[in-house]
């Protein structure tokens, strides 16, 4: 890993702290330490101090600072009052600040603080130009002695605490054309005393094969645009035997299946031709002064999707019951007959001898033959039942026959009758997920079931019940309070952590103290997108449940992201806190990989989706990762810095055999280094291409390689590499604030060369 922030030298044996408050910087506190500076076997040197400064805009240390009249900073002393001019302690607070603003600062500090302070209102004069020298000495003349150093300077030892990198994305762009195509030969007859024979796809970076082989062996990332994998057999029978006792119990399921759906269809035709109707003939024959419900009213309370409803389902239960009596005598005979194995062909049928006697196949085709016609008249009847509990209620309350009535044949019995078909479709889930965990793993049934559990959820999703999946954005905005319409990820979900957010000034939090469950959430981070959710005080769902229900969703996750999804009552989990493009955002960790730190480029959006977004300002903030996260910070860093490059290079392009991602991990320093090798020419313009990655190898500038300015696009160090005959290197680096350097080394110094100056730049 790689240090990033500079490690806080306070000590309270030393320095005595002055604060005050500033108007000009929205009358936040600005701290000074101030004591004698000292050498480093700390013996007093009376010619120097030591001042280090903390303000909004950052904290920086002059551990040895000489108050000289001929020092360009000492101007600001003659900015103070006379009696203050005298005071060595004022003189020093004073061209400390004179220093920290006119040195340390860089201008687009400066001008955000300007903008985030602004000071319009006043009168032209009637306050000193911010980060002038009359503002450092006014500054100066109102700091006041604290009494309370040592806490002060503990605190900020857990704010200012070091931090870390451990992994960084990297462009390593060659020259258009170097990088050639591979041909089948490559791949065979390598000799043994080649360097590249692990590693044969080395072979096509010619001359730059030396230099690409420092950046590590080639790693995989997903090329699939799944936004969620299809259900996947997970509590099944692993084996790839068949027992007389599984044959047996998946029969027992199939039958259930069978005769739940005959008494499903009972309680429909019951609510379709008896109670509906009966409702519906009473409305019809209302007087005009009765309070009754009028017609609309029972109409809203038995929608006509139920009457579709009851037609395809009894239908539906027929073909059911057909398989199952056409498949008795046959799976008695096969489970009578003991052991057995199923294998499948390329094709997903049977291969070897004879049909599938169990008859799973022939239900699985006739629940993928009718789940689909469920689509429009369940979601209808979906969406109409968020009104059933209200009009219910308001007609039991009103004074009418009508009241009797429903009295007579139970409120309850009403209830849970014009509910149930709402609550028949999770239950198709919960029974195949049964008959699943009954086939071995080799079952042709198996994906057909799979696939038939997948229509459902998407039913129950209102999404398109033949989509390869549900749109995983579709799913979580049914499960995540106030998740916003317009916040549509197009890239995977790549990982979610679950985490506890710790306030300023960032003291750890205790397991026990309440404030944890107040502060818990999650992370999900997209390939495009990082997306922060908040746990509902009380809630204890992690992260890894979270993956579970997205990917196959539970009995009760469904019937809830149903009631959700038609606009019923809310019944969440989780709610939406905020989001960042993930390009916007970089990660940190300290305290031995417990925290990481999210510090953001630009203001958090979603401000407009519900009251758990509050601050949405450029900020850093800090995060005790847990669960499957937890102590892993640099796990973490490692899965974010994977899913920017994912989304930095479109699928077209990473599947291209010119285009690899390459890792290596220093072993100075434990720096993970993730490398996008590729070619692109100074005109070149491919299609789906993000903005670059923060550190950018530009690899002989002068062959018409695609280069990319410091500053630009968020990219941060850019190195142009000389190769000439690849023994030794010309490295020109630059960073931000115009900071640059130039190294001749050995090819061999290079990454090393390389991590240091971007630690510096």
């Amino acid at each position: 890993m790689v240090r990033v922030t500079e490690e806080l030298a306070l000590s309270p044996d030393h320095v005595t702290l002055y604060q005050a408050t500033d108007p000009l910087l929205g009358h936040l506190p600005i701290l000074i330490f101030h004591g004698p500076s000292t050498t480093a076997n700390y013996t007093f040197n009376s010619s120097r101090v030591q001042v280090h400064i903390y303000t909004p805009a950052g904290f920086q240390s002059f551990p040895r600072l000489t108050i000289s009249p001929n020092s360009p900073f000492y101007n600001v002393v003659h900015h103070l009052p006379r009696e203050f001019q005298g005071d060595e302690v004022y003189r020093a607070l004073a061209f400390g600040l004179s220093r920290y603003f006119h040195e340390i600062l860089p201008e687009p500090v400066k001008n955000h603080i300007k903008l985030q302070y602004p000071t319009r209102g006043r009168r032209p004069g009637s306050s000193p130009a911010l980060f002038s020298d009359q503002h450092a000495a006014d500054i100066a003349k109102s700091m006041a002695r604290a009494e309370n150093t040592a806490d002060v300077i503990q605190k900020l030892h857990m704010a200012l605490q070091t931090q870390h990198v451990s992994n960084v994305d990297i462009d390593l762009v060659l020259p258009p054309g170097s990088i050639l195509p591979l041909q089948p030969a490559d791949f065979e007859d390598v000799p043994e005393d080649e360097d590249d024979i692990l590693d044969p796809t080395l072979r096509q970076y010619g001359m730059y094969t030396p230099l690409v082989k420092l950046f590590g062996e080639p790693i995989f990332l997903p090329t699939t645009r799944l936004r969620r994998a299809p259900s996947k057999p997970s509590a099944l029978n692993r084996t790839k035997s068949f027992s007389k006792d599984q044959k047996l119990e998946l029969r027992r399921k199939m039958a259930e299946l069978v005769e739940t759906e005959e008494r499903y269809v009972m309680k429909l035709d019951e609510l379709v031709n008896h109670v509906a109707n009966e409702y519906r003939e009473k409305a019809n024959d209302r007087q005009p002064n009765s309070f009754s419900p009028s017609a609309g009213d029972v109409e809203k309370l038995f929608p006509g999707s139920s009457d579709e409803i009851l037609k395809i389902n009894t239908d539906f239960m027929r073909e059911l019951r057909k398989v199952l009596d056409n498949t008795e005598e046959g799976a008695q005979k096969d489970a009578d007959s003991g052991i057995s194995s199923s294998r499948v062909g390329i094709s997903g049928s049977l291969s070897g001898k004879g049909k599938d006697a169990s008859g799973a196949v022939a239900m699985a085709k006739v629940m993928l033959e009718w789940f689909p016609k469920f689509t429009d008249c369940y979601q209808d009847y979906i969406r109409a039942s968020q009104n059933f509990p209200q009009l219910i209620t308001s007609f039991v309350d009103q004074q009418s026959t009508f009241t009797d009535r429903v009295a007579l044949t139970g409120e309850q019995h009403l209830r849970s009758t014009v509910i149930e078909p709402v609550q028949r479709l999770p239950r198709y889930s919960l029974m195949i997920d049964q008959i699943v965990g009954c086939l071995p793993i080799t079952h042709p049934a198996l994906q057909l079931m799979l696939k038939a559990r997948d229509i459902i959820a998407n039913i129950c999703s209102m999404d398109d019940p033949l989509a390869d999946k549900p749109h995983v954005s579709t799913r979580l905005r049914n499960m995540i309070e106030s998740w916003p319409a317009d916040l549509d990820p197009q890239g995977r979900l790549i990982a979610t952590a679950d985490f506890s957010e710790i306030p300023a000034p960032y003291q750890n939090i205790s397991a026990t103290d309440p404030e944890v469950d107040e502060r818990a959430g999650m992370f999900l981070v997209f390939s495009d997108y990082i997306v922060i959710v908040k746990k509902l005080y009380g809630i204890q769902m992690t992260a890894r449940e979270l993956l579970r229900e997205i990917d196959k969703p539970s009995a009760a996750g469904l019937l809830a992201s149903m009631t959700n999804a038609a606009g019923g009552p809310g019944s969440y989990d989780l709610a939406f806190a905020g989001w960042h493009e993930l390009a916007d955002v970089r990660f940190t960790e300290s305290a031995d990989g417990r925290l990481t730190w999210l510090t953001s480029a630009k203001e958090m959006r979603g401000a407009h989706a519900g009251n758990f977004v509050t601050n949405t300002a450029i900020t850093a903030r800090c995060f005790v990762l847990q669960e499957s996260y937890e102590g892993k910070a640099a796990k973490w860093s490692e899965d974010i810095v994977k899913a920017r490059i994912e989304n930095r290079f479109s699928e077209k392009e990473r599947e291209d055999p010119s285009w690899t991602l390459r890792s290596v991990r220093m072993s100075d320093t434990g720096l993970g280094l993730f490398a996008a090798v590729f070619q692109e020419g100074l005109d070149q313009l491919i299609e789906g291409r993000k903005e670059p990655a923060p550190i950018r190898i530009v690899v002989d500038y002068e062959k018409g390689t695609k280069g990319s300015p410091v500053g630009h696009y968020g990219v941060e160090i850019c190195s142009d590499v000389k190769t000439s005959d690849l023994k030794k290197v010309i490295m020109i680096t630059a960073g931000l604030h115009g900071k640059r350097a130039t190294d001749e080394v050995a090819l061999e110094d290079f990454l090393p060369t390389l991590s240091r100056r971007s630690k510096t730049s």
